[in-house]
């Protein structure tokens, strides 16, 4: 019988690990509290909290560098490749992104957004780099550790189904998510959730309080606050296409929190910026439902810390809506604005959405609401 293969374990306090390889000997473990928790299962403080769940002891050692009896032969990069360049090395990272689960987007050998969204990923889930110092550049030493053989695992593997079923892991601190199907990292995603902040804003509504269906648009003056929740929870609808909500467009959303969704976007910066929902690239949205499915898991670790399953029902809420108590009334003007509504896709590559529009009387007269 064949022995289990050595795995080194990524050490985050030497960023670049120009040895590892060679060496084949194992180092420290990374931060275990980073990867789901100590020797034993937490008990859930205050009981009772998201169903009474427990937090369950990590067996796997987070991100490792598994050695190989076959050397792996690298490369070497003659310039740090960085966002607006071309080329062959480029087309070789975005491939070895790919292989390793990130999303940089086709193999074109374009530096593009979205490749340096793929390194910010990378920078923060792999290197432990702030996400505010990710840099979405890459240098000879970080293509060194990237041609590695890199395996992600979940914090929260479950080897009590056969075959273990696809999960979403969303990571707030570092504002990456992964999809894993048989505990496998199929989709690495660099995300901006809510940024905890209250807001005010003007918003057009295409439903009653009910729930019912209104046309035209209902303006109303609301407050909220941007949270993004922890804990566990499960997907339970989605839209395909555009979707205009009251805050503004979502791409191909999937719900899991009452009106929170992982949907595509076209501003995803490196610290949070959302409403809510967690924003990923509006491309990587086109194929993201293709990756979960209705019933899945998601687990969310709260930017406070805590495990998914410490968080009580309560605590997992989102922050609902409030009247704005400072909105006023003033003389009645007429401007043009966008009705809610879902434009449905019908190509891979969704075209420039088109809001349908109607004239309306209004108090005044408002800015586009931003992305939720």
């Amino acid at each position: 019988m064949n022995s289990p293969r050595p795995r080194v374990a990524i050490n985050p306090s030497n960023r670049w690990l120009p040895a590892v390889a060679a060496l084949g000997v194992l180092v420290v473990v990374i931060a275990i509290g980073a990867f789901g928790g100590g020797d034993g299962a937490v008990t859930t403080s205050p009981p009772g909290g998201a169903g009474g769940l427990t937090v369950p002891a990590s067996t796997l050692p987070g991100v490792v560098i598994e050695s190989s009896p076959v050397p792996v032969v690298k490369t070497n990069l003659t310039r740090t490749l960085l966002i607006g360049l071309a080329g062959d090395d480029v087309a070789r990272l975005q491939t070895r992104l790919a292989e390793l689960g990130f999303a940089p987007g086709v193999a074109d050998g374009s530096f593009g957004d979205q490749t340096q969204q793929a390194i910010w990923a990378f920078e923060k889930l792999v290197l432990k780099t702030p996400r505010a110092k990710a840099t979405g550049k890459v240098t000879n030493n970080m293509w060194q550790l990237i041609q590695d053989p890199i395996v992600i695992h979940p914090r929260r593997a479950d080897a009590t189904i056969d075959p273990p079923k696809t999960h979403m892991e969303i990571y707030l601190p570092e504002q990456v998510a992964i999809v894993f199907t048989a505990n496998k990292a199929t989709l690495i995603m660099h995300i901006a959730s809510g940024d905890d902040q209250e807001w005010c804003e003007t918003l057009l509504k295409d439903t009653d309080e009910k729930g019912n269906p209104v046309f035209p648009s209902i303006e109303s003056a609301e407050c909220g606050v941007s949270k993004t929740p922890g804990g566990v929870f499960k997907f339970t609808r989605r839209v395909v296409g555009l979707r205009m909500g009251s805050l503004g467009g979502m791409w191909n959303p999937v719900y899991f929190n009452k009106g929170i969704a992982v949907h595509g976007a076209t501003n995803i910066p490196l610290e949070p910026a959302s409403h809510g929902c967690i924003r990923i690239h509006k491309r990587i949205s086109e194929t993201f439902q293709n990756y979960v499915n209705i019933g899945d898991r998601v687990f969310v670790w709260g930017q406070d810390g805590k495990e998914p399953e410490a968080y009580t029902k309560e605590e997992s809420l989102p922050v609902f809506n409030r009247r704005d108590p400072n909105a006023t009334t003033t003389t009645s003007t007429t401007t043009t604005v966008a009705v809610a509504t879902t434009i449905p896709a019908t190509t891979t590559t969704l075209a420039k959405p088109v809001a349908t529009t109607t004239t309306v009387a209004v108090a005044t007269t408002t800015a586009a609401p931003p992305t939720p």
